[in-house]
């Protein structure tokens, strides 16, 4: 009996070691390709945020503003900057967890789009307060705009909480905007 119990206490252990270093491999070999999507991701949101702006070649990502703002408004993640206004990433939770949008913000201070760069939403419910029907209502709000759902703004039904972790986002990034001029 004992013996056995050794047996498959070994052959448990083996087979947890080679899962384990097969895990390892692959995060090893993909780590790059997955960070590198992730840039990927993250510009391709910050170009959708600002019209006018075609390429991420056009972004300046200003880590002193992004610090700057950061003291007033600690959800900030990035600053980028650019000829036709601002884009500021800002990190919250929505109902699935960890949602983050890139805000852009034009010259006058009023928001020219929101796009996200990565969510937890579920599919079909939270994931339609990132759909552009919903987010173009943020369009030519500023920091002097009322912004509530229930009042300024419908809420997605389904999907109040999504709802209000976008339009949160959307507010603190007016709050955090003024620190990036």
């Amino acid at each position: 009996m004992r013996k056995q119990i050794l047996h498959l206490g070994l052959t448990l252990f083996i087979v947890g070691l080679v899962a384990a270093v097969g895990l390892g491999l692959t995060y090893t070999v993909t780590k790059k390709k997955i960070a590198e999507q992730d840039r990927l991701s993250e510009a391709k949101a910050a170009v959708d945020a600002l019209p006018g702006v075609k390429s991420p070649s056009e972004l300046k990502l200003d880590n002193a503003l992004a610090k700057k703002a950061k003291k007033k408004v600690p959800e900030v993640q990035k600053v980028y900057t650019t000829s036709k206004g601002t884009i500021i990433t800002i990190q919250m939770k929505g109902f699935g967890g960890p949602m983050v949008l890139a805000i852009g913000i034009d010259k006058d201070g009023k928001v020219a789009g929101v796009a996200s760069i990565s969510n937890k939403e579920t599919i079909g419910l939270g994931s339609k307060a990132l759909e552009p029907a919903f987010l173009d209502k943020f369009k030519g709000k500023n920091g002097k705009s009322p912004l509530e759902v229930g009042k300024d703004i419908q809420a997605i039904t389904g999907a109040t909480i999504s709802s209000k972790a976008v339009t949160n986002e959307v507010k603190t990034a007016l709050e955090a905007y003024p620190q990036t001029q």
